[in-house]
């Protein structure tokens, strides 16, 4: 429990003993669901943070007023809405549901989560860290909108809309609407994705983009990038 504990970016660095003082503290609520099962659906207000303990979920995102779905698949472990507990919109966007037997996880209420970050200091810094890396990381894909060279488009959009935690990640839409999100006509759109098919960052199926190489879309990205400066 304490080692699986301490890899969650939330933990990362907090002492056993600091560890073992939190457990015996917080009241953690333990869960466990079957293959298929609901954990958080859309639209619900957020409980708390989770923490994937054990097994894998599915984790399906709408975005561009639900025009474009993205799924993507997480193992253990993982954290998930912690970005939800805070602000003005604190209904969750994405539906998690379990994908593997006994898929087991942890919540932490938010008066406990508070509770730890006032008595931690190494988890309020790990926090604060992955709130901000979320916010920057969206930040890039506002400012790579007006870009005129397509796949930087393309490309930037998929890293900020993605995590790098996902073991799969498929991303439908219509053709249409890629096109009205990207700003691109249609013929521009599928070179694009094209490019990327030819170097193994992803492939398509039935009109769906599969991220095959998050690694190689970060470097077309810096890359691109480096060549505008």
């Amino acid at each position: 429990m304490y080692d699986l504990l301490m890899q969650l970016p939330m933990f990362q660095g907090v002492s056993i003993d600091q560890m073992t003082h939190i457990l015996e503290v917080i009241p953690f609520d333990f869960r466990t669901y079957k293959v298929g099962e609901v954990i958080l659906r859309g639209g619900d207000s957020c409980p708390g943070t989770i923490f994937l303990l054990s097994g894998r979920v599915c984790v399906e995102t709408p975005v561009f007023n639900r025009r474009v779905r993205i799924t993507q698949i997480f193992d253990t472990p993982y954290t998930f809405s912690i970005h939800h507990l805070f602000g003005a919109e604190t209904r969750v966007h994405s539906t998690m549901t379990a994908c593997s037997e006994k898929t087991g996880i942890m919540l932490l209420k938010k008066k406990d989560f508070l509770r730890i970050l006032q008595e931690n200091d190494v988890a309020l810094v790990n926090t604060l860290n992955m709130l901000c890396t979320r916010a920057q990381k969206q930040h890039k894909a506002i400012d790579f909108s007006g870009e005129s060279d397509p796949i930087l488009k393309l490309a930037s959009w998929m890293l900020a809309f993605t995590e790098r935690a996902a073991k799969e990640v498929v991303i439908e839409a219509k053709e249409s609407d890629w096109c009205d999100m990207m700003q691109l006509d249609k013929p521009s759109f599928w070179r694009c994705v094209a490019s990327m098919e030819g170097q193994h960052i992803l492939e398509t199926e039935n009109g769906r983009l599969k991220l095959l190489d998050r690694y190689g879309l970060k470097s077309l990205v810096s890359n691109k990038t480096a060549q505008k400066l």
